[in-house]
């Protein structure tokens, strides 16, 4: 079972890190966000349902005679800390999102988009019901008129994307398997691609998008939150430079197949070890099918 357990829940994930982060450029944005985070969500409940299944496997064993090896009590541990984790980032994730409809509630006028009073110079979107767009005055006065209406579009991507969904859901697959962890930065930064280019589209000008992610990083506060317009300031010179350049050809869709391929991989495992305990389950005692677990 050793085998299983190294293939499902490191091997697999480690290979989709891999891939997500050779395509994070190479995909159109939108895609990029829906494979990634499907792709993790995948990895990290296949890995969890592998490491149950053995665990289970070892327990029918034992009541059959069979000792606990290290192997389970290593897995064991492992899925204690990983329940742990998902337990707490889920409670973090309804919290937040509660406090963000309690707020975009809070905000003053019923225009989704509220302009604040302020000397610091942020922009971000509130999901709620409905979700509210805050600007402060540091930032309309930091900006052109032409540079505000980027800024807005982009913050309504967001809202109408649905993309604090995609990021919660990332934040969960981290936490259920901590080897994804580098995917994070990724999605978030894919989904700041997609609002870019779907302003973009909007306002039928990627230069102009592109511009005004220049001026709102040169007089964006670095603590300005992570869902605000500069995503926390990671990856700005890229979103800018892929706004500058043309967008990536459909052909690298094909690429699809790597994380496709790795997923797949851990789903297939995480078969294997399901079908081996069925077997034990059904066999009967002195059946081969019920020597050690190890």
């Amino acid at each position: 079972m050793l085998d299983h357990l190294l293939i499902s829940t490191v091997t697999a994930p480690l290979a989709l890190v891999a891939s997500v982060l050779f395509l994070a450029d190479r995909l159109r944005p939108a895609v990029a966000v829906i494979v990634f985070t499907g792709a993790a969500v995948t990895a990290a409940a296949s890995s969890m349902v592998s490491v149950a299944a053995i665990i289970a496997y070892a327990g029918v064993a034992a009541v059959r005679g069979d000792r606990f090896t290290w192997t389970t009590w290593v897995a064991l541990g492992f899925l204690t800390v990983i329940a742990i984790l998902l337990v707490r980032r889920a409670v973090r994730e309804r919290r937040s999102y509660r406090a963000a409809r309690e707020l975009a509630a809070a905000l003053p006028g019923d225009d989704p988009v509220v302009f604040a009073p302020g000397e610091v110079a942020e922009a971000y979107s509130v999901p709620g019901r409905p979700g509210r767009i805050v600007v402060s005055e540091a930032m309309l006065r930091a900006l052109s008129d032409e540079d505000r209406a980027a800024v807005v579009e982009h913050e309504r991507a967001h809202l109408a994307k649905g993309h604090h969904i995609w990021l919660a859901a990332s934040r969960l697959a981290i936490s259920a398997h901590p080897l994804l962890w580098p995917v994070r930065p990724v999605i978030a930064y894919v989904v700041e691609r997609w609002a870019d280019e779907r302003a973009a589209t909007r306002l039928g000008n990627r230069v102009q998008v592109a511009r005004a992610i220049g001026a709102a990083a040169l007089v964006g506060s670095p603590a300005s939150p992570g869902n605000g317009f500069l995503g926390g300031r990671r990856g700005v010179p890229q979103r800018i430079s892929a706004l500058l350049a043309p967008l990536p050809p459909m052909g690298y869709a094909a690429f699809l197949i790597i994380p496709a391929f790795c997923t797949a991989g851990s789903l297939a495992w995480t078969g294997e070890v399901l079908i081996d305990l069925s077997e034990l389950i059904r066999a009967k005692p002195g059946d081969p099918k019920c020597g050690p677990t190890g």
